[in-house]
């Protein structure tokens, strides 16, 4: 057993957490207000820690661009959060890790369940002819719901 708890705060977790995102979201758009339109854009996320402000982009270009708006930023934070701010770390996020790269899966066409059903001969009970049932009866029935 813990004698003390790991997180003292009063929230739980997930209010913990949200509390944590909308100051983030904040701080971001605190970097926006300072930033050009066209560089706004490309700062996608802003976290900070200690005097640490580190914000992330989508590409190393725009990554140079940040840093050369460093004191832009610096400044802008350090009135917001009320303390200097002393460093400013960029980092890129890699394209696994955009939120563009995430693509809705589609579901199949009649014709494509129609030929697994074609494909599956029910007659056998092998188990993959039994899991191949459970799927195809799966599809129909999200076929018919959507």
């Amino acid at each position: 057993m813990l004698k003390h708890p790991i997180n003292k705060s009063r929230l739980s977790g997930l209010q913990n957490i949200q509390q944590h995102l909308l100051q983030q979201h904040q701080l971001l758009k605190v970097v926006n207000s300072a930033l050009p339109n066209n560089l706004s854009e490309h700062c996608l996320h802003a976290t900070y820690y200690k005097n640490n402000l580190t914000l992330y982009t989508n590409s190393s270009v725009w990554a140079s661009k940040l840093l050369y708006m460093r004191a832009p930023i610096l400044n802008a934070i350090s009135k917001s959060v009320g303390d200097r701010v002393t460093t400013l770390h960029v980092k890129v996020l890699s394209k696994k890790h955009s939120l563009e790269t995430y693509k809705t899966p589609k579901s199949p066409s009649n014709k494509s369940i129609q030929f697994l059903c074609n494909a599956n001969k029910p007659k056998h009970a092998d188990k993959l002819s039994v899991a191949m049932n459970k799927l195809i009866n799966t599809l129909q029935k999200n076929k018919l719901s959507n």
